[in-house]
């Protein structure tokens, strides 16, 4: 019996068409509330597909169409009363509860009896007030929370939306930071507002200093006003890994600049020890925008204790450097692009995109190794990829950086990804952290999913040049 209810999975069977949306989440809530010993034994909860705020009930009502409402038990009455704040707040929730698709009111009545919930996975919409709610007041220990704190397991979380254009409300990541033991956050295609300006986010501004035990946020095609950065990022007590994936589509009109995701990070730099800043592929088309600042990130090396460090070459070289045909400015770049810009701490270096300039990076690297035992003498690790399916003209080049690694004590490998023209083109889901070990649900109409094409690892192999 305890492994019945351990991990819950709920889908729904109507199609996201609003009618009867996950039919088994109101019993599953009676039951649950009803009896508190099995709500006791569920550990995770997954609920992959938007919960209707009631949108197809309110269209009915305002057109005048007659609704059937559903009969609301003493139990789901019984828990609106504690949780609401006012008479006004009581009536309302209780009319909703008697809509048949309004899943959010009764998932906001759900969450929180189960006590020993480790792990939420979420696919939350705009308009989920109730979910909403809730969340803020057990964040804040609000009623009904002031006297019987909630989430005292929660640990892990994984929001994400069903809307590829535009993405959801940086405001839950504010909400989910407030909980009481989160220790890691997970988010696909959130996004600040739009405009030049940094828009304030609400709930992310009003984050305390060194507030939240959150100590792994990691965001997949997001992207995040300068200031939204800077309130998330001081509020974790120690951050030890943070991944960054800049967004594309509508989110490309949040402004941002590269510095910003490392000058954020400020409050972290005795404790981060992970690193990743990369960019949605289809997200190159809005460098030139003028929206965003493609400056280079002048340096890693405040971080004291970083021992990984994945990052996008245009992140540390600039999107004019990676793409001009000025020798001077380049010559500049191939001589200090890496030298002395990380941390002696570090012990994986792993270049992404590096098809934005192969050539680049190569000289760059040569020069960055010949000052290692100066600049990062702990590097054992050295990576760096991209579709090099093309850049036969290459090899010697790469097989030549491997052969001065070797020297140096450093085990270098070229990950070449193949190119549109590949014959592998099954989609798979991708994974997350640093490793890409950690699964989630898959998403809905293709989120997360890409082609991972065929990857090859090149490591230079000693006996070639025996």
């Amino acid at each position: 019996m305890p492994f019945l209810y351990y991990h819950i999975t709920l889908c729904d069977q109507e199609g996201g068409t609003g009618c009867h949306q996950f039919e088994e989440l109101r019993p599953l809530t009676l039951l649950l509330l009803t009896r508190p010993e099995l709500a006791r034994l569920v550990h995770h909860f997954s609920m992959r597909d938007e919960p209707s705020p009631g949108y197809l009930t309110e269209t009915k009502l305002k057109s005048g169409e007659l609704v059937h409402g559903l009969e609301v038990d003493d139990a789901f009455k019984d828990s609106i009363k504690a949780a609401s704040h006012d008479e006004e707040e009581e009536e309302q929730w209780l009319e909703h509860m008697s809509w048949p698709d309004h899943a959010d009111a009764t998932l906001a009545l759900l969450l929180p009896a189960l006590t020993n919930l480790e792990s939420l996975d979420l696919m939350i919409t705009e308009g989920c007030t109730y979910f909403e709610k809730m969340m803020r007041r057990a964040g804040a220990c609000e009623k009904p929370f002031d006297k019987e704190p909630a989430f005292l397991a929660l640990a892990d979380i994984m929001h994400t939306g069903y809307d590829e254009k535009y993405g959801l409300s940086v405001e839950y990541i504010g909400m989910f930071m407030r909980l009481p033991s989160i220790r890691r956050i997970f988010g696909y295609r959130i996004g600040s507002d739009d405009g030049f300006r940094d828009q304030i986010d609400e709930t992310l501004a009003g984050l305390g200093t060194a507030s939240s035990t959150v100590s792994h946020i990691e965001l997949k095609d997001c992207k995040l006003h300068d200031q939204g950065l800077v309130n998330m990022l001081r509020a974790p007590k120690a951050l030890k890994t943070f991944i960054y994936e800049v967004g594309s589509g509508h989110l490309s009109y949040c402004r941002m600049n590269f510095g910003a995701a490392v000058s954020a990070l400020a409050p972290q730099v005795h404790y981060l020890e992970n690193l990743w800043l990369d960019f949605e592929s289809t997200y190159r088309p809005y460098w030139d925008d003028e929206v965003d600042d493609t400056t280079p990130i002048p340096s890693f090396t405040q971080f004291e204790n970083l021992k990984v460090l994945k990052v996008a070459i245009v992140f540390i070289f600039g999107n004019e450097i990676c793409s001009s045909s000025d020798n001077k400015v380049r010559k500049q770049s191939e001589l200090h692009g890496l030298t002395g810009k990380f941390p002696r701490s570090l012990e994986t270096l792993h270049l992404l995109h590096c098809e934005d300039n192969l050539e680049l990076v190569l000289l760059a690297l040569e020069h960055m190794l010949k000052y290692k035992e100066r600049d990062v003498p702990r590097l054992s690790k050295l990576v760096f990829e991209g579709p090099f399916y093309d850049e036969q003209k290459w090899l010697d080049r790469i097989m030549y950086i491997m052969r001065l690694s070797e020297v140096k004590g450093i085990e270098t490998v070229t990950v070449v990804i193949a190119g549109a023209n590949s014959a592998y083109n099954v989609a798979v889901e991708r994974g997350w952290g640093m490793d890409k070990d950690i699964s989630w649900a898959e998403g809905v109409n293709g989120l997360n999913r890409y082609v991972p094409d065929m990857i090859v690892e090149r490591q230079y192999d000693r006996s070639l040049n025996d």
